[in-house]
């Protein structure tokens, strides 16, 4: 079985068997088809109606009745002298810019075409649309000359004599869309922890701890003094620094490819500084200690140079909501440290020059970390006062450490020995 022709917008009403063709029409725009014996389906003509439905023979002609509105035509058994044919309107999706129309057609002696066209801005031709143009009869690239537009159709003259009929095979028409901006809908702004090289180094291969101490040497002496010349002082490495990732998303209507350039500037700044250019990636990670504290913004710019010419090349740009970066750990000034009785109670003070205080806690004779809150009640500000009453000491000494973190949790310890 061999399919001849078939259409996913077109239902077929009816079919009529001649001699030298077989006739079917539709419901787009009333069309009648021919499917001659070489099987070749052409279009004979166009009705204008929404549906033809019924073809019947009659002397000489075939008589074609259509539906909304109802009309009867009746199609001779000769080609006409001339004809015409208009293409259903086209859409371009935007406004555009007209190139050439070219076609392939079977013109014998004594036949001819010619094309025209018209554009413009509906979907309907109306009286804002343009006149249809002048003749086009370069089969090989006529140029267009109606209006730029966002609609566009075209129709085709047909003449001949003595018989010559001229066959339509295909039509080409060239045009290139207006350049749509790219549009970046959204920019994202988090920190997160990243081991140092030297940390990574102390812990390759290992599942412990980034903090880690190493003591070598003579260390018999339990007298609790201090570090003496003889025993060297190690040095804890840092666990990890924050780093800053900016992501962003951006898409373009028209397909093209996106490149970015990401750059920044701080509250108190006019002028942006640039981190990277030229780059199809949608995020950037770096070590937030290469800015200093302070509120940043950051704004993504989305082009699309490298799928348009320059002069119509397109660019969009969004701007990142204050972000603060704050590296610098809170301050702890030690205060009253009172006794009585097996008791102590000490104050401090901590302050943050960049952000609020979110947590503090302390330690008694390295035991669990205790939370605790501000004399205020609530630890929400970038100055808070803290007092603890630690009753029942046993006599002798004791060590308390005091950590406080700001909302970037940028720790800072303090302790304090009591007698």
């Amino acid at each position: 079985m061999e399919t001849l022709w078939s259409s996913k917008e077109e239902n077929v009403y009816d079919l009529l068997v001649l001699q030298n063709q077989v006739l079917f029409s539709t419901d787009q725009n009333g069309r009648i088809y021919g499917l001659s014996p070489d099987l070749r389906v052409t279009l004979v003509t166009e009705t204008g109606a929404s549906e033809t439905t019924r073809l019947l023979p009659s002397e000489h002609s075939v008589l074609a009745a259509t539906g909304n509105m109802g009309h009867i035509y009746r199609l001779g058994d000769k080609p006409g002298a001339s004809g015409s044919y208009e293409a259903p309107v086209h859409d371009s999706g935007t406004a555009s810019r007209w190139g050439s129309l070219s076609w392939r057609a079977d013109t014998p002696a004594g036949s001819g075409l010619v094309f025209r066209t018209r554009s413009g801005n509906s979907a309907r031709p109306d009286r804002t649309w343009s006149d249809w143009s002048g003749p086009l009869t370069d089969a090989g690239a006529s140029r267009i000359a109606s209006p730029n537009a966002r609609f566009i159709q075209w129709k085709v003259e047909m003449s001949g004599s003595g018989g010559a009929t001229p066959v339509l095979d295909s039509i080409t028409l060239a045009y290139l869309p207006q350049n749509s901006p790219p549009v970046v809908r959204s920019i994202s702004v988090i920190s997160q922890a990243s081991l140092t090289p030297q940390a990574a180094k102390s812990n390759a291969g290992s599942s412990s701890a980034a903090y880690s101490v190493t003591v070598s040497g003579d260390s018999s002496d339990t007298s609790g003094a201090s570090a003496s010349a003889g025993t060297p002082t190690q040095t804890l490495t840092r666990a990890a620094s924050q780093q800053i990732t900016v992501s962003w998303q951006a898409d373009d209507p028209d397909g093209d490819r996106l490149v970015y350039s990401l750059y920044f500037r701080a509250e108190d700044e006019t002028q942006w500084m640039l981190l990277r250019a030229g780059t199809h990636d949608t995020s950037m990670t770096f070590d937030a200690d290469i800015l200093a504290d302070g509120k940043y913004y950051f704004r993504v710019v989305a082009s699309d140079r490298e799928a348009n010419p320059p002069a119509s090349a397109r660019e969009a740009t969004l701007i990142s909501t204050p972000v603060m970066i704050d590296n610098t750990p809170p301050a702890i000034t030690m205060g009253t440290v009172r006794y009585a009785a097996g008791a102590a109670h000490v104050e401090w003070e901590s302050a943050d020059a960049s952000s609020s205080l979110r947590r503090c806690e302390y330690s008694l004779d390295a035991g669990n970390w205790v939370p605790m809150e501000a004399v205020d009640g609530v630890i929400d500000s970038p100055r808070e006062r803290f007092a603890l009453d630690l009753p029942g000491l046993a006599a002798g000494e004791h060590l308390l450490v005091i950590r406080v973190a700001d909302s970037a949790n940028n720790t800072a310890t303090a302790r304090v020995i009591l007698k």
